[in-house]
């Protein structure tokens, strides 16, 4: 027994030194520095110091969004972290925190780590188009983490390019193709629809591809050159080189989609990056914060277009603003605005067809019709600063059609059964929304009109739990005006509002003042809807923003809340994807967007109990005051005129004479309206607005510049177009007649 010690304490001993060893290796492990996220000494120096300027213009809200670097960090994770806040949008610095950051982080490092392509990704194209969490100019969401859990499984075995194919596939189990309004979707709210116009489906496939390491962006015609419309679809970058795919609308094979054709009848094709992006793709805007490409090369034959700015002494005009613009939905729409450099020059690259060219500088303009690939450099000479009274017509014609190879017709019809398949999955979600017996069973039960209740429990699709909720946690004695703030929000509100934010609004209601009625009560007071923003429980920290003695001051005086914003929130240009900000967050981050600045000033006059709005029409904030919308005009330091001052208005009067085809022309598709706003024409918003549903049309507007532009588009795809230039002066009363041409005069202005 005692010649056994010695070896049972050598073991010890031994065992003892082994397990020093390996804590000394984990303990070296621990210490070793995890790689660098960006390897490039200069590129990362570059991300610090625009993220140290972002701590300093985010300091309102320093706690929430720079607390999370006081966590322990793996060198890739704080640098990626970096990375995300020196480029990300205003709107990320206010709306978001830095939790949300962090997860979204460590979430695509994972990605990464799980799949067999993660290892192959260059730097830069996991940098740019795998760890952004935002495609465009959604509302961010945790769908990153989900659409993982939910994929990885499904495509982990499969090469690079067959899981981007059965990627899309799940999207389109997932999410079909209907229009929708401007605002859009987060990700995860278009599951719950189960719907999307094209860039919410684009956005939503984009994250689905990143959450499992598929670099993936959204591109986008912003305009197309042969028909009234636009398009969003999904590039994905594969072994080396990036494809394209249409989101949510499976292909056999990459390099595919409905839109190929009209693709290659494109005369821009872009998309916008995250951070200064230094691919081989050709540069449109390269800002400290973001780069915009051009991608055209891609899909459609192509051509430079180049223009040079001079003045009437022919002198170079540099700092001009060159918008090359496309005849769509009845107006100019300017698909690149590009600023002339020392020589005056701005040039793209674009398809073969016709654009409109406007410059401006100090308010001197000049305008052009030209034909790409038939002319040299463009010379527009800026030598006008007024348009009245002009009239010309302009035929434009865009690049022609082109032919697609087919394909192989097994695939088609093999691809076609998946995609029935794929429809019934999502129509089987679909069959758990409430069903119209159950709504109306639930609705008398509840005492709510059944009529009512059912209409907004249908329009709320794959919410109608949250809606519910809202409707079940209403007093008896608000059930009347809690039905009254369903109708005063949108559809897509319906869709994709907690029940919590409208319960809050509906609590934290500021009295009804004396001669309001109801319905302008709730529409302009009491409803969260304003613009174009997600709707969120801002009122609360307004209330407690504001004494009750200034929201006083301001119900009787709302001109001051104008003043009350010029004096304490700074106008911050770079909100580049304008997604609006929250209300409450733009008071703790004291700068917002110009947008965001007429929500806020609608939002505080809303919680002080005085009807505002953001006019559709002319996109300016408005108040109500003795009966009269009033325009606030946040920039410049105009006097608005009272609505007991005589204002001095002009009275157009549209007439229109029907022709064979067509009995009343439509906004947007035959005509548009614009005034000029010392820089240039800005069309009004009149889309589906009374005031239009018969002709003649009397309108009430400011003095001013003018243009009407009117076009008959042809089945070619060309347009045969007529703009007039025209002033209103103070109480005069002009009569213009609207006429869509019919006969083609090539006339180029």
């Amino acid at each position: 027994m005692d010649n056994k010690k010695p070896i049972v304490k050598r073991f010890f001993m031994a065992s003892a030194f082994v397990l020093a060893i390996i804590l000394l290796g984990v303990v070296a492990i621990r210490c070793r520095p995890s790689p660098h996220f960006i390897s490039d000494p200069g590129y990362r120096q570059l991300v610090h110091q625009q993220f140290e300027k972002r701590i300093i213009m985010a300091a309102g809200r320093k706690q929430a969004l720079f607390d999370i670097f006081h966590k322990t960090l793996l060198r890739q994770e704080r640098e990626a972290l970096e990375f995300l806040y020196a480029f990300m949008p205003l709107s990320d610095l206010a709306n978001l925190h830095g939790q949300y950051f962090l997860n979204q982080v460590r979430s695509a490092l994972e990605a990464r780590e799980f799949f067999s392509w993660g290892k192959i990704i260059p730097e830069d194209i996991f940098r740019h188009f795998v760890l952004p969490y935002r495609v465009n100019n959604e509302n961010p969401d945790e769908a990153r983490q989900a659409f993982f859990d939910e994929l990885k499984d499904r495509i982990k075995n499969l090469d690079m390019y067959q899981a981007a194919l059965e990627v899309n596939h799940w999207c389109h189990e997932k999410v079909t193709y209907k229009g929708t309004d401007e605002r859009t979707s987060a990700p995860l709210a278009t599951v719950r629809t189960a719907f999307g116009r094209c860039g919410e489906e684009s956005t939503f496939t984009v994250i689905a591809l990143r959450a499992v390491c598929l670099p993936a962006r959204q591109v986008y015609t912003p305009r197309w050159a042969h028909t009234d419309d636009n398009h969003a679809w999904v590039e994905v970058w594969v072994n080396g080189r990036w494809f394209y795919l249409g989101a949510c609308e499976p292909e056999p094979e990459l390099n595919r989609g409905w839109f190929t054709g009209p693709a290659m009848r494109a005369m821009m094709v872009h998309t916008t990056v995250f951070g200064q992006y230094q691919g081989p793709e050709e540069i449109i805007t390269r800002s400290e914060l973001f780069t915009r490409i051009n991608q055209l090369a891609f899909y459609a034959p192509i051509t430079q277009l180049k223009v040079q700015v001079k003045n009437t002494s022919r002198q170079p005009v540099p700092g001009a603003r060159v918008d090359f613009c496309l005849y769509n939905y009845a107006q100019f729409y300017p698909v690149v605005s590009l600023v002339a450099d020392e020589e005056g020059e701005a040039s793209i690259t674009t398809g073969l067809g016709d654009m409109f060219i406007w410059a401006e500088k100090d308010g001197q303009v000049a305008w052009k019709k030209v034909t790409t690939g038939q002319i040299g450099p463009l010379v527009l000479v800026l030598n006008r600063g007024e348009l009245g009274n002009e009239e010309v017509d302009l035929d434009f014609i865009p690049p022609v059609a082109r032919n697609i190879p087919p394909l192989d017709q097994a695939r088609v019809e093999e691809n076609n059964q998946r995609l029935r398949q794929e429809d019934a999955i999502r129509q089987a979600y679909e069959a758990t929304f409430i069903s119209e017996d159950k709504a109306r069973e639930w609705a008398q039960e509840k005492g709510f009109p059944a009529d009512t209740a059912w209409t907004y429990l249908q329009k709320s699709r794959g919410n109608w739990q949250e809606i519910i909720k809202f409707l079940e946690n209403l007093k008896p004695v608000e059930k009347a005006l809690g039905l009254k703030l369903l109708g005063a929000i949108s559809e897509k509100d319906l869709r994709d509002t907690p029940a919590n934010v409208l319960l809050h609004h509906l609590a934290l209601r500021p009295e009804k003042m004396a001669g309001l009625n109801d319905d302008t009560y709730v529409l302009y007071v009491v409803s969260p809807r304003i613009g174009q923003e997600l709707l969120t429980a801002w009122r609360s920290n307004l209330q407690q923003k504001f004494s009750q003695s200034q929201q006083k001051e301001f119900r009787e005086n709302p001109h001051l809340i104008k003043d009350w914003i010029r004096k304490n929130i700074k106008l911050d240009d770079s909100n580049y994807y304008q997604v609006p900000l929250f209300p409450d967050r733009v008071l703790e981050l004291g700068r917002a967007d110009d947008y965001s600045l007429k929500i806020l000033l609608v939002a505080i006059a809303r919680t002080a109990g005085f009807p505002a709005r953001i006019n559709q029409v002319s996109g300016q904030a408005a108040f109500l005051m003795a009966g009269n919308w009033v325009e606030i005009k946040l920039e410049g330091e105009e006097k608005e005129a009272s609505p007991l001052e005589t204002k001095g208005t002009a009275s157009l009067r549209l007439t229109y004479q029907p022709v064979a085809g067509l009995e009343r022309p439509v906004y947007y598709t035959h005509f548009t309206l614009g005034r000029f706003d010392g820089h240039r024409y800005q069309t009004f918003n009149y889309e589906n607005d009374p005031l239009l549903a018969s002709f003649p049309v009397e309108l009430q507007l400011e003095p001013g510049q003018y243009n009407l532009v009117t076009g008959n588009r042809q089945a070619d795809g060309s347009v045969l177009c007529r703009l007039l230039f025209f002033k209103l002066q103070s109480g005069e009363k002009k009569e213009v007649n609207l006429v869509l041409r019919k006969e083609k005069n090539h006339a180029t202005g």
